[in-house]
């Protein structure tokens, strides 16, 4: 399985282990200057013994700087004796100079000791802007009133000026056809050449399995091609008349929503993929599986849905079991706000190919393609002069392809990719550089970057939904959220102390329900009661949910991608929403554990 084919391993269990990523274990490239590599010293140490340095004016290399906290293990305090001694020594021999006073440096010193910094909350190191060198110091800024404020405007060196990308996340229950659909979908786009379509076809009759040559194109696992069953959640990226479209095929069964949701979360659009043979429709409404469905696209904030009415070749393209497949999607969707503008329906058959890209011989209908409805899709307007928020989908080391060394593969949500800048990956808090990107990429743009060689326990502390951002105008990370809810079919209401698992993006975690502000009417505006004492099916609410660990976050006025949130009870969508304030309560906030949904 390719990297790109396993964006989403990160996130079985919720466990994030050495196995989930495609490590190379022949990897040995380190860079020039990083020949201590063995020694667990992290980058923000280094800028700590940077940033003493510019305000005593000393110039020291990184490899002076790694050797003084080689000599004193790793202690601050000493390693910044040790290269004042050296400076002392070297102005002995020359022209003496005069030095800042010893209480004043110590004082210095003692304001920016790493160790005694909170190491529950991420350590973001930022330098004020003085001309008076007592306060140039270290400290840590965690401003809730910043997080909740409208994003500043950012002025970027090289405004990249690019084709848009679109994101198209292809959903459906088991069964449905999603990954031939995909599949059809990259021959016609000239993404699936002829040899590995051969491939494929092979393995599928080896397997007994010749109508699934075509999802072989993303169901690569040895598993998935012999349970004929998507696990994974499959990224292909393809370039039509200058236009990138990121194709994400999802998993149907409900042992892998994790999966699904991290998928729509990335998704500008989506194609619903429904096998409207009688039998098949008639059990996923039973199933709720199709409802669901349509409730995750409603809650990924996705605003227009192409339906593809697979498997009409089976009925013989009846008219008459193609509209009431119809009509119960399109009453389901007016039930989540979509208007009959927002969602098209195309007859197809995924296997055979018909109405895929050349339109078919079909008396009652006369819409469009499949294809040619994809390229209808208008690119969303996106501005490029918001703060950086990059959501990591994967991380590897390669030594082959255009970047080689240590990459992530992510979603660039806002901001623009710079090289060799700085920037944090939160909310783990760990420093990294960016060298270099594999293509000048712009809001909406699924891309991977190669950075600079971490130590090993920072590298595996990366995890699937951590967002790298500016250090000065970081992602805000938080525990404590306030919420617009809408919930769905409940089968216990919401009361203080529910529990659920909450995923954001392409994160995922325990929550608890901490308050009941108050419920909605049906506008979703006016207040119904304040303080109610549950939440029943079917309400528009306002509640404070605590996390059981910090979060990645934003407000739904600066960014809805980090804003959408899925509450999940077992295998059950209990209510949708978003972020409208984010806060921090510092005297619960502890390392927790994420917690698996097999344990709500």
């Amino acid at each position: 399985m390719s990297r790109h084919q396993g964006v989403y391993n990160m996130l079985r269990h919720g466990d994030y282990n050495d196995d989930d990523y495609e490590d190379a274990d022949d990897y040995n490239q380190q860079d020039d200057d990083d020949q201590y590599g063995d020694h667990n010293f992290t980058i923000s140490e280094l800028e700590v013994i940077n940033n003493l340095c510019e305000i005593f004016q000393l110039d020291f290399t990184r490899k002076q700087i790694i050797d003084a906290l080689y000599e004193t293990d790793g202690d601050h305090d000493a390693a910044f004796e040790y290269l004042s001694n050296k400076i002392k020594k070297s102005q002995k021999q020359q022209q003496p100079q005069k030095s800042q006073p010893a209480k004043k440096q110590q004082q210095l010193i003692q304001a920016v000791k790493v160790e005694e910094l909170p190491q529950q909350l991420p350590q973001l190191v930022k330098q004020q802007n003085s001309t008076d060198k007592s306060k140039n110091q270290f400290h840590i800024e965690y401003n809730v009133d910043e997080f909740n404020s409208p994003y500043p405007s950012i002025k970027y060196k090289n405004v990249v000026q690019s084709n848009p990308s679109t994101s198209i996340v292809i959903l459906g229950h088991v069964d449905t056809g999603k990954s031939t659909l995909t599949g059809r979908l990259l021959q016609v786009f000239k993404a699936l050449d002829d040899k590995e379509l051969r491939k494929n076809q092979k393995d599928a009759k080896n397997l007994g399995k010749e109508s699934s040559a075509l999802a072989y194109a993303t169901d690569m696992t040895k598993e998935e091609k012999e349970k004929g069953v998507t696990m994974d959640m499959a990224y292909k990226t393809v370039v039509i008349g200058g236009r990138q479209y990121n194709l994400l095929d999802s998993p149907g069964h409900q042992d892998f929503a994790p999966y699904l949701i991290a998928g729509a979360a990335q998704a500008d659009y989506a194609i619903l993929v429904v096998d409207t043979t009688k039998n098949a429709f008639e059990n996923s409404i039973k199933s709720g599986m199709l409802r669901e469905k349509l409730q995750l696209i409603s809650a990924m904030l996705i605003k227009e849905i192409v339906v593809a009415m697979n498997k009409m070749d089976q009925i013989d393209w009846d008219q008459k079991q193609f509209d009431v497949a119809k009509d119960y999607i399109k009453v389901s969707a007016a039930k989540l706000g979509y208007n009959q503008k927002q969602i098209k329906f195309i007859p197809i058959s995924a296997f055979q190919g018909i109405n895929i890209q050349n339109k078919h011989n079909i008396q009652w209908y006369q819409g469009e393609t499949l294809v040619q409805e994809i390229l209808n899709l208008p690119p969303l307007k996106r501005a490029n002069d918001k703060p950086l928020r990059f959501t990591i989908l994967n991380r590897f080391h390669q030594n082959e392809g255009k970047l080689r060394g240590t990459c992530l593969l992510g979603k660039l949500h806002s901001g623009q990719l710079e090289k060799n800048i700085n920037y944090v990956i939160l909310p783990q808090g760990i420093f990294c550089e960016v060298k270099e990107v594999e293509r000048q990429s712009v809001e909406g743009d699924i891309v991977e970057i190669k950075i600079k060689t971490l130590v090993d326990s920072e590298f595996q502390n990366i995890h699937i939904g951590s967002v790298l951002s500016q250090i000065e105008h970081h992602v805000p990370v938080a525990n404590r959220l306030v919420c617009q809810l809408s919930t769905l079919e409940l089968q216990t209401p919401i009361i203080k102390g529910s529990q659920y698992l909450m995923h954001l993006g392409a994160q995922k975690i325990g929550v608890v329900v901490k308050k009941l502000n108050h419920t909605y009417n049906e506008d979703a505006q006016t207040i119904k009661k304040k303080f109610p004492r549950a939440i029943v099916s079917n309400e528009y609410a306002e509640v404070e949910l605590e996390c059981d660990d910090q979060i990645c976050v934003e407000t739904h006025s600066n960014l809805e991608q980090l804003s959408r949130i899925i509450l999940r009870e077992k295998f059950n969508i209990v209510a949708i929403g978003k972020v409208i304030i984010i806060n921090v309560n510092l005297n619960k906030l502890k390392q927790g554990k994420i917690i698996h949904e097999q344990q709500i």
